[in-house]
């Protein structure tokens, strides 16, 4: 079963065994206090919680939670660079997009079966592009133009009179 590591931030490192994550323990790069997360069911638990890690009997101080070091760190004694983790490229952005690009599509009927709600599913959309694309998501430009047109179709049905909306007769 493989394992991802939730660093600062949210980000996860991974995914790895229970033997790389053994020998990121004795690396210093796993503490028991760090969260680790299942691959395949999205479980969360304490690396301490996870039959099969081994940490060493001293316990670090109880100074609060302590997850993943930063990276890469050097290790003057052996005089070597471990590699770095690797950092997982699921979801990113994936929900925010899924919004942004519903809410540019729902827009333009609103627009004309209730004029108010294309211009808010509209905003809505913008908002959600705007992160999906700040985390890194590759299309997210790509909805942003969608609901600016989204927007411009509102105002052309509001210009025209197509938008009077079908609940306001």
């Amino acid at each position: 079963m493989s394992y991802f590591v939730l660093g600062d931030g949210g980000q996860k490192y991974g995914p790895a065994d229970v033997a790389t994550l053994n020998q990121w323990i004795t690396e210093g790069r796993l503490l028991p206090q760090t969260i680790i997360e299942e691959e395949a069911t999205g479980r969360q638990t304490l690396a301490s919680a996870l039959h099969g890690l081994q940490f060493p009997l001293a316990a670090p101080p109880a100074a609060g939670p302590a997850p993943v070091s930063n990276y890469p760190r050097y290790d003057q004694a052996q005089q070597y660079r471990p590699a770095p983790y690797q950092t997982s490229s699921v979801n990113v952005g994936g929900s925010d997009f899924a919004l942004a690009l519903a809410m540019g599509l729902i827009s333009p009927v609103l627009s004309i079966l209730l004029p108010i709600g294309g211009l808010l599913t509209a905003g809505i959309g913008i908002r959600a592009a705007v992160r999906a694309q700040g985390i890194g998501h590759k299309l997210g430009i790509l909805v942003i133009v969608i609901n600016i047109l989204a927007i411009g179709f509102w105002v052309v049905t509001r210009l025209t009179g197509m938008g009077r909306g079908i609940f306001l007769r």
